[in-house]
């Protein structure tokens, strides 16, 4: 059976030329909490962005993700980084025990979490935790602050997720975030860090053998 495939209209070229490059410096503070020499999978990995930022450090990395779209832009910027220690995975979140086949240093999920319904999102960690020793989860911070650019985090949500995107937004919200969605799995959140704006915010737990 054909693997179900996932994207939104902006998915891909869009993503990647006006999105990515906002999301520098939460690349940068996931970047630091991976030591040289690991291997690292990155779930719902997008265009492959934070996959082949990482590449130079770590050993091994592999992106999985249900957007067929994201993968080709992925592969695209593969072949001009010359990465030959990234693979991409068309797979699903929840099972990646389906999509890989080894146990990783650190499983990392970057802005996915908010746009899954609650059992996916439950789903998702609990998987991570059966394929990698740490895990490494950045999201909106909750609540998001009361400024400028946390209302503009909000407006994107609402303007290109859609109606039934920021549903989930507003209920990753209501649910405590990365945080609650730890918690619910039975997993303690270690290091928690915010960026400069406060609108992003990276949280570390123990995995398989953590």
């Amino acid at each position: 059976m054909d693997k179900v495939d996932r994207s939104q209209w902006f998915y891909g070229i869009l993503y990647g030329v006006f999105y990515d490059p906002l999301e520098g410096g939460r690349r940068s503070m996931i970047s630091a909490l991976i030591p040289e020499g690991c291997t690292v999978l990155d779930v719902c990995c997008g265009t492959g962005r934070l996959a082949l930022e990482l590449a130079p450090k770590c050993e091994k990395i592999t992106g999985v993700d249900m957007s067929a779209r994201m993968l080709r832009f992925g592969e695209f910027l593969k072949k001009g980084s010359k990465a030959s220690n990234v693979e991409f995975v068309h797979g699903d979140a929840t099972r990646l025990e389906d999509s890989v086949e080894h146990t990783y240093d650190y499983a990392v999920i970057s802005l996915a979490l908010h746009e899954m319904p609650m059992q996916d999102r439950l789903a998702t960690i609990r998987s991570m935790t059966r394929v990698a020793k740490r895990l490494i989860i950045s999201d909106h911070s909750v609540p998001q602050p009361r400024t400028i650019p946390g209302y503009l985090t909000t407006l994107a949500e609402l303007c290109f997720g859609g109606r039934s995107n920021f549903a989930l937004y507003n209920e990753f919200n209501a649910s405590g975030g990365i945080v609650g969605a730890l918690e619910q799995c039975g997993l303690a959140p270690e290091k928690r860090i915010l960026d400069a704006k406060k609108i992003r915010e990276v949280v570390t737990a123990a995995g398989c053998s953590g």
